[in-house]
Order: C-alpha cells, then structure tokens, then sequence
C-alpha cells in the first residue's frame, strides 16, 4: 500500500470516528446533558453542583450552551473533513515499462483475429489461458481451431462483455480461484496481456491489478516483453 493511500485511510477514519463521537455528545447535551461535566467543575465547581436545568438561571444556561455550541461547531468541521477526505482525488499512474525475459503463466483475451498473433508473442510461455466471452465462443473456438497448436491452451468463458466493473469482478473472480487451485510449487504470479486485449478488457485488467496478484504486459511478435505495474495513491 503506497504511503499516500494510508494517510489518506487512517485520516478519514480519524474525522469519521470524531464525527460518530462528537454526535453522541451533541445528542446527550440537547437532552439537557452537560458536555466536559469533569473540566467545568474544575473551573465553577459551585456552579456545575447547582446546575439541573439549562434554563434555571443565565449561569446554568451558559455552562450548558457554551459546550454545546463548540461541540456543533466541532460537529461540523469534522463532518466536512471527513467528506472532503473520501472525495480527495484519487491517483493512479504506470510504472515506467520493464524488460520482462519470460513469463511462465500468460492470461489473454485478445480480440478475434489476434489470437494466431497473440499466441506466437507468448510461444515460450509455460501455461496460457484465453479468457474468452461466452457469447462469441463459437468464432474463437473456428479460430483457434485453424490454427496448429503445439500445446493445450486453457479456456475460460467470460459471461460479462460491456460492463467494466463487472468485467473486472469476473477477472478477479477466476484469478482467486486459478491461484487457489495451483500448487505451491507451481504459483507463479500471473501475467496479463494487454497488448491484444479490447480497450475495455485492458481496463478491466489494469484495475484487477491493484487488488490482485497479477502483472500487466505487452508483447511484440519478435517475442520482446515488457511489463508495467498500477500504482494507486490519493493526493495529498
């Protein structure tokens, strides 16, 4: 977790918890409760000992007021922080691209027509897996099926094809069960194609990356790799 992002957590929490505190005792004062009992019995012990109702005397009215209108006050400025924190903009930003010599687990949703492209780019990897969607199996599967593939390729289906959030759901979904289901001796962290990806797809991947175990990549057919990480920070 980049250090921008925790200041930014541990602050809102800190206006959010003051806010929720700060409530209680604005509730408790306006049902005739005396806020800071304890400090304004230091300074006016005879007056806190009088005191039953805000509307006795001036003096009763003052000791009950003051407090409560410094605690609104407090209210206020806590709930406005508190908000202004959770709508700090948020950043995000590449890494400068890396020279990446293999990648043992290649993940792709190339677009039809690329797959032939796609697989030649990613021939050295270990283990590929084509995250198609489900509703144009048949045109991949006529694809793939004209090409000579010299090794399995695993196939999954994608339900979702327009929505970005849910697309990345899905990606995140099969990426928690694809690294669950592997051996501890063949976890390798993931790598995921984004040069032959839809834009929307690429999307989906780039943001999958902030909460999963997974690298983005592009490849050239010469078989040249090159890698990128997403870095998430709020701006200070």
């Amino acid at each position: 977790m980049e250090r921008s992002v925790l200041l930014h957590h541990i602050k809102t929490s800190c206006y959010a918890l003051s806010a929720i505190v700060l409530t209680g005792w604005v509730t408790d004062a306006l049902n005739e409760g005396l806020i800071f009992k304890m400090i304004l019995r230091f300074f006016r012990p005879d007056d806190v000992e009088r005191y039953s109702h805000p509307f006795t005397d001036l003096v009763s009215f003052f000791i009950w007021f003051i407090p409560l209108l410094f605690t609104a006050i407090l209210l206020l400025f806590t709930s406005v922080m508190t908000l202004h924190h959770v709508k700090k903009p948020h950043i995000y930003r590449i890494t400068k691209k890396k020279t990446l010599l293999h990648g043992p687990h290649i993940i792709g949703t190339p677009v039809l027509g690329k797959v032939s492209t796609f697989l030649r780019t990613y021939a050295a990897a270990e283990k590929i897996s084509l995250l198609i969607p489900q509703v144009l199996q048949s045109e991949y599967q006529n694809e793939l099926a004209s090409l000579e593939l010299d090794k399995g390729i695993n196939i999954h289906l994608l339900k979702e094809d327009e929505d970005l959030q849910k697309i990345a759901l899905e990606l995140e979904q099969w990426i928690k069960k694809e690294m669950k289901n592997s051996r501890p001796e063949d976890a390798t962290q993931l790598f995921f194609d984004i040069t032959y990806a839809s834009p929307l797809r690429s999307s989906a991947a780039l943001f999958c990356s902030l909460e999963q175990d997974i690298e983005l990549i592009q490849g050239t057919p010469g078989g040249k790799l090159s890698s990128y990480d997403l870095v998430y920070e709020v701006q200070q």
